[in-house]
């Protein structure tokens, strides 16, 4: 609340043209009321602020920087109807005037009138185009008037501004889901039956966690085109997260030989033999997806584990560090790296690791989330651990 009380008065301070100095009686008069306005909305007093501004522009009708402050006014008040009046005068008075064009606009829509925000909120772009409230609230107009396309160009040309901004990334989201569930509702009316679109239905029981209602929506993909990439890799997912090894090796095997250039699913398949301690296979698929995707840093995990349980602890202590240097902030590697320091008598150097290990795991459980190298994708179950260690470190 405060902060945005401080935006809107800066905005009073700086976008509002103030009147010149005082020639006539008639001009101190109204200084001296504009100035008592800008106090009093300073310091919060805005029915103050509002009586103040309309004897302003009783006085001088046309003085744009009385408008516009009294729409801003009204504007923090939550007066939209009052806010748009007094907005659409100082827009009218002076078209290129940043503050009432970015309020007339965020007015508009605060009172469900997209399609008049429009031109406001796109002026507002043109006059500073790193005005991300401009580029929310009219992508968001777009999106209300179902012009999905132009509320994703918006948000696109504002990733461009604010690249890391959350709420920049989050609308933007929104917009390929929005866009993503039309298409697949387009594909429902085109064939119901096609073999895409129960792959699709597939992905959203998966999301869902309807694993049972998930497989079977696979299985009848794969039934109507069983040499589809992707499909068996979705069916080997599912069943890897359920720990049913036989069915996920059969099904990464056969999207293998579809697709062999399907780095996830040798990694998984590598998985999959790691977890049965099957590990000459494991040693194949996972070197295998290392040299399609050299940075793929579960496979590089997966690899050190392998070797580790098989004794070859410098070769498990070079992937683990380069596991490390890809993703800092996993844990599991650290615990792994652990182990190979005692078995090869480096107790100072397991001791660093654990702490580092158990600092991590508690940011991990303090901030909530998944751990994307153990899982793959969020949800999927994180594989077996090593031997004597915890499942879930």
């Amino acid at each position: 609340m405060y902060l945005r009380l401080a935006l809107l008065l800066v905005l009073l301070q700086t976008l509002a043209s103030r009147p010149v100095r005082a020639q006539t009686a008639s001009d101190a008069e109204v200084e001296q009321h504009f100035q008592i306005a800008e106090d009093a909305a300073k310091a919060g007093d805005y029915a103050k602020a509002v009586a103040e501004y309309q004897t302003v522009l009783k006085l001088r009708p046309n003085l744009v920087a009385g408008q516009a402050n009294l729409g801003l006014v009204f504007y923090v008040q939550g007066k939209n109807e009052e806010a748009i009046g007094a907005l659409e005068r100082a827009v009218e008075l002076q078209p290129d005037l940043l503050a009432a064009n970015l309020f007339l606009g965020m007015a508009y829509v605060r009172t469900n009138r997209y399609q008049e925000a429009l031109e406001p909120l796109t002026k507002a772009i043109s006059l500073r185009p790193d005005e991300k409230r401009a580029y929310l609230n009219l992508a968001l107009s777009y999106n209300e008037l179902g012009r999905d396309e132009d509320a994703l160009k918006v948000m696109q040309d504002a990733e461009k501004h604010f690249p890391d901004d959350v709420e920049v990334l989050y609308s933007l989201g929104r917009i390929y889901t929005t866009l993503m569930t039309k298409t697949y509702k387009k594909m429902a009316q085109v064939d119901p039956d096609s073999d895409r679109y129960h792959q699709v239905l597939g992905a959203s029981y998966e999301a869902r966690h309807e694993t049972r209602i998930a497989i079977e929506e696979y299985k009848k993909a794969i039934a109507k085109n069983p040499d589809m990439p992707g499909l068996h890799y979705s069916l080997g997912s599912i069943c890897w997260k359920e720990a049913d090894w036989p069915q996920a090796e059969d099904e990464f095997r056969k999207e293998l030989r579809i697709a062999p250039e399907n780095y996830l699913a040798a990694w998984k398949l590598g998985n999959v033999y790691l977890n049965q301690r099957r590990y000459d296979q494991a040693f194949v698929y996972l070197r295998k997806a290392i040299q399609q995707k050299p940075d793929l840093a579960q496979a590089h995990r997966d690899l050190g584990r392998a070797l580790l349980q098989t004794g070859d602890y410098q070769q498990s202590i070079r992937e683990l560090k380069k596991v490390i240097a890809m993703a800092p902030d996993e844990a599991t590697s650290h615990f792994l790296l652990a182990q190979d320091y005692k078995k090869l008598g480096r107790i100072d150097d397991q001791r660093s690791e654990l702490e580092l290990f158990e600092k991590l795991r508690k940011a991990e459980q303090e901030r909530g989330r998944v751990n994307l190298l153990d899982s793959g994708t969020q949800g999927e179950r994180k594989p077996e651990a090593p031997e004597g260690l915890p499942d879930e470190p």
